[in-house]
Parts: structure tokens; C-alpha cells; sequence
């Protein structure tokens, strides 16, 4: 899309607004995730460089996730700086098109777009992928390595570990785990000895010439099974995974269209892999939507006299309620398949629309009701103003002296 100087400035403006709120929520989201695994290094023993390829791998996903945010902060605020400025007004004057002016918007809509599918399609998937790997590693080397001899230490919640000691070749004698994360009933494994095995990027703790003793909370009954050989999963130490010890979210995309009908994970919950791949193929959708939608509300050259406030409060609070039903009929899918119609119906209608508006340059506020609402407004505040004097400590009408 071959773009004019004006275009390019508007271009830059707005992509140099979407980076620094990208940024921003991002950079939010990954404190939040980073303070919740910070953990990894004071208890469990891990350098900063695991801390922060941990925390750093979750990126691509969040950034797919904000992305649309994102975009309409951008948007509003480079329209609003351009109305500010009265630029919009100038270039509208000297004759430029309505389509001229937003075909630099249009044009970041798209590429968001096509980031966001990439993101969902294939680096969220892969990032999650390598991230599972990379912390099954480090559970096992958490028990192979930082179990200390002769202590009991919490490796995860209601989780306790114990060794009696090591011998050469990675041979834990004398091992102890307590696994209480279960609040029916307490699982106690004891055995002599203890290899870390791994299988298809899974770790276990494989346990030899032992017994697991079972108590019930419910009516304290203890149950004891011997065994001479028993496979602790040691992905079993953090939430969030699936029957199979994975996540849906890194699924490759190809596996959700095409599951294989032996794989676990889909036995377990085929409804996980439709409303995944669904999702996925939506996502790239809420860009384009948030985009159309801001420029039909906002693309016409305006002043604050026009009642811009209303107009931006109007389109964000409709764009977050589209958005929160997409998300709750999201989650809805895996029990409804029906859902499916609104997770894709939402964001095509509303594509639609906006562009139709676009096309027919028509505006999604009407100039006459933004001036009657305006006026409402205004009458409102004025009926306020004596209570507003009052609380501000002024007299609204002056004192005659005696």
C-alpha cells in the first residue's frame, strides 16, 4: 500500500503510539508474572538467567492477548492528538479524502492483524512448547541436584521431599515424598531408592522397592500399596496442565486441526483442542475489529465542542463489552459448541458494519444526536453547579452589606 508524506506522518504517529502502549502492557503483565515466579530463585535455587528465560518466554502469548487493547489506546490517542492539533481539520480542508486519511490507520490495523495471527498461530505455540521443556528440566534437576541430604524441603505447594542420601550415577537412597495438594486425601510415597528418568520431554522419579500410603481426610482411613517399581511424574509439580502434562495453549496449531484420536490430552478433553483452535483463528480478528470500529466513531475531523469525550467513552465501553462476551463464549465452547457462531459472529458483524460506515462515509454517531446528547450533558452539569459551588465552599450568590 504505496502511502503519500501525510500518510507516512500519520503512519508513523500511530505506530510509535501502539509500540509505547504495547510496551507499556506488556512490560506490566510481565512484572506481574515475574513476581509470581520469583520463588524459582528464592526457594528453589535457580540463577537469574532461569528466572528470566522462564518469565520471558510467556511474551508472545501476552502480547497476542493485548495487542487489540493496544491498539485502541493508540488509536485514540493519535486521533485525539491530530484533532488536538487541529490537523485533521487542515488536512480534511485542503482537500484530502476521508479514505486518504485513513488508510495509514487501516493500514496498522492490518499489520496488527497479521502480527496477532503469527503470534497465535505459531509463536505463542512454540514459546509454550520450549517453556514446558525448559521447566521440565528444571524440575528435575530441583530433585536430582538441589534435594538436599537429609532434609525436608517443599519443592512446590504440598509438596515435600526427602532424601537419605546420593550415590554415584544419580541414585537417590532412601526417598521420601509427602503430596498433599489434594484436599480429599494425602499421598505418602516411601522407597529405597530413586532414578530421574526421562520420557518424550517429561521427567520422572522412577521409584524402586516401595509402598504408597493413601489417607483419606474424609474418614481417616489408611490405605498402603507396595510396589517394586513405581514413576512419580515430576510435571506434576505446577497447575495449569492437562491430563497429558500439557497445556492447550501450545498445541501446534497443525495438531488442533488435524488431533490424533490417540493422543491423551484429546480423549480427555477433545472440546480443550476445538475451543483452542477456534480461539486461534478469531484472535487475529479483535485487531481488525477494535481498528474499524475507533475509525467509524472517530476518523471524522472533530473539536471538543462536538462532544469527542462521549464519542471515545461510547466506542470503548461497546468495544470492551464485544470483546468480554467474545472472551466468555470463549470458555463457554469447550461445554457448548454452539458458541462457536458468537465467537465469530461478534468480530465479522462488527467488521462489517464499521466498514460499511467507512465506505458510505457515514458517521456511527450521528452529528444530530452527539449534539443532543451533548446538550443533555450540558444542562446536566449546569443543574449541578450550585451543588458543586456549595461543596467547594463559594456562595453562588453574592452578600449585600448591611
Amino acid at each position: 500500500m504505496d502511502l503519500k508524506i501525510i500518510e507516512r506522518y500519520i503512519f508513523k504517529k500511530a505506530f510509535f503510539a501502539f509500540l509505547l502502549a504495547s510496551g507499556g502492557l506488556i512490560g506490566v503483565l510481565w512484572v506481574v508474572k515475574a513476581v509470581q515466579t520469583v520463588d524459582v530463585i528464592l526457594n528453589k535455587g535457580q540463577g537469574i538467567s532461569t528466572y528470566l528465560k522462564m518469565t520471558t518466554l510467556g511474551v508472545p502469548t501476552l502480547a497476542a492477548a493485548i495487542a487489540p487493547l493496544a491498539l485502541l489506546i493508540a488509536l485514540v490517542r493519535t486521533i485525539n492528538s491530530l484533532n488536538d492539533d487541529s490537523e485533521l481539520i487542515i488536512m480534511h480542508s485542503s482537500g484530502a479524502s476521508r479514505m486518504s486519511l485513513l488508510k495509514p490507520f487501516v493500514l496498522l490495523c492490518l499489520l496488527i492483524t497479521a502480527l496477532v495471527y503469527f503470534l497465535h498461530l505459531w509463536a505463542g505455540p512454540t514459546s509454550m512448547q520450549i517453556l514446558r521443556t525448559f521447566v521440565t528440566k528444571v524440575r528435575a534437576d530441583l530433585v536430582s541436584v538441589l534435594v538436599r541430604e537429609g532434609a525436608f524441603q517443599d519443592v512446590g505447594k504440598g509438596l515435600t521431599f526427602h532424601i537419605a542420601g546420593r550415590d554415584p550415577g544419580g541414585v537417590l537412597k532412601g526417598v521420601f515424598i509427602l503430596d498433599g495438594r489434594n484436599d480429599k486425601e494425602t499421598f505418602t510415597y516411601l522407597a529405597k531408592e530413586g532414578t530421574i528418568s526421562k520420557v518424550e520431554e517429561q521427567s520422572y522419579l522412577v521409584l524402586k522397592d516401595g509402598q504408597i500410603q493413601r489417607l483419606s481426610h474424609k474418614n481417616n482411613e489408611l490405605s498402603v500399596i507396595k510396589f517394586k517399581s513405581y514413576a512419580f511424574n515430576l510435571s506434576s509439580f505446577s497447575g495449569g496442565k492437562g491430563k497429558a502434562g500439557r497445556s492447550q495453549m501450545e498445541i501446534p496449531t497443525y495438531d488442533l486441526f488435524f488431533p490424533d484420536p490417540k493422543d491423551p490430552f484429546y480423549k480427555h478433553s477433545p472440546g480443550s483442542f476445538h475451543s483452542e483452535l477456534h480461539t486461534r483463528l478469531t484472535g487475529g480478528l479483535h485487531p481488525l475489529m477494535v481498528g474499524l470500529m475507533i475509525l467509524a466513531y472517530l476518523g471524522n475531523p472533530s473539536s471538543h465542542r462536538q462532544g469527542q469525550g462521549i464519542v471515545i467513552t461510547t466506542a470503548t465501553l461497546l468495544i470492551i463489552s464485544l470483546r468480554g462476551i467474545t472472551i466468555v463464549a470463549e470458555g463457554a465452547v469447550r461445554s457448548n459448541p454452539n458458541m462457536i457462531l458468537v465467537m465469530w459472529g461478534i468480530p465479522i458483524l462488527a467488521i462489517l458494519i464499521s466498514l460499511f460506515l467507512l465506505l458510505t462515509d457515514r458517521s456511527a454517531f450521528p452529528p444530530e444526536l452527539l449534539a443532543k446528547t451533548e446538550v443533555f450533558f450540558l444542562k446536566l452539569s449546569e443543574k449541578f453547579e450550585p451543588l458543586r459551588s456549595k461543596l467547594r465552599g463559594y456562595k453562588t450568590t453574592p452578600q449585600v452589606a448591611s
